[in-house]
């Protein structure tokens, strides 16, 4: 697993033009550095942890015989890991602290949007949601919006509309999740913090104003946790730094898996 160094700094959290849950706009200041994971945990690293996990595969849209017909695994080993809880990537962070001597554990909402972000200001690392996003992330694109056809069975052009929102101007080359590292890093150094796969971090879903020392980031409570950073199923609206979605801290989420950080 590498490590990236994030320096302390200060920051806006969330987004005055951006959802509800996006406001307002507080401003926070990352007090220490830590260590993030420069990737998102893949299948080979999680297999550390739990040999059995199979991060699967997604359905198709035809019929289901190959495994191509069945669908597009996610299984693959440079592939993030996904459907993971978050309460097993917080396990997998207990087992790397008891295994190191460091303090590792999820990014907090916070520390999430700071790395992100990486000094822009802007919906996206790069800049607006408007841009070309085929070397810089894996979004919802031209090839998840595809049906596909397969011989022997010819299903006609077609038959199946596409249904799946994309955005159809731009393919950045992979239908579901692409081997981490595939597209250029942030500023900092890190890969993937928009799309590829939703990350877990340590927060509780609560509204803003952000107050780190609220209770939102105590790891002994229960409640929805917040996911970061959009899929390959989402759109750049969706992925942006400062978009907030959350799911109950037991669920395994289809395109939801995590990355660590550990403190300096």
């Amino acid at each position: 697993m590498e490590l990236v160094w994030i320096p302390p700094g200060r920051f806006r959290i969330g987004d005055p033009g951006g959802c509800a849950d996006e406001r307002p706009a507080t401003a926070v200041t990352i007090a220490r550095g830590f260590y993030m994971s420069k990737f998102e945990i893949t299948n080979a690293q999680y297999a550390w942890f739990d040999r059995r996990h199979d991060s699967r595969l997604e359905t198709g849209d035809f019929l289901q015989f190959s495994v191509e017909e069945r669908g597009y695994p996610v299984n693959g080993p440079s592939q993030p890991v996904c459907r993971v809880s978050w309460e097993q990537a917080m396990a997998v962070c207990r087992r790397l602290s008891a295994r190191t001597g460091r303090r590792f554990s999820l990014p907090t909402e916070a520390e999430w949007e700071y790395t992100c972000r990486a000094g822009s200001t802007a919906p996206m690392s790069w800049g607006y949601v408007s841009r070309d996003f085929a070397r810089l992330a894996n979004l919802a694109d031209a090839s998840l919006r595809r049906v596909d056809t397969f011989a022997p069975w010819a299903l006609p052009s077609g038959a199946i509309q596409p249904w799946r929102p994309a955005i159809e101007a731009v393919n950045d080359g992979f239908r579901v999740s692409a081997p981490v590292g595939s597209y250029v890093p942030n500023s900092f150094g890190l890969y993937d913090m928009h799309g590829n796969v939703a990350e877990w971090t340590r927060s509780l879903y609560r509204p803003y104003p952000y107050r780190d020392g609220d209770g939102r980031n105590r790891t002994d409570r229960s409640g929805p946790r917040v996911v970061r950073g959009g899929s390959w199923w989402d759109r750049p609206a969706e992925a942006r730094a400062a978009y907030r979605a959350a799911y109950p801290q037991w669920r395994r989420v289809y395109d939801v898996g995590f990355r660590v950080v550990c403190e300096e």
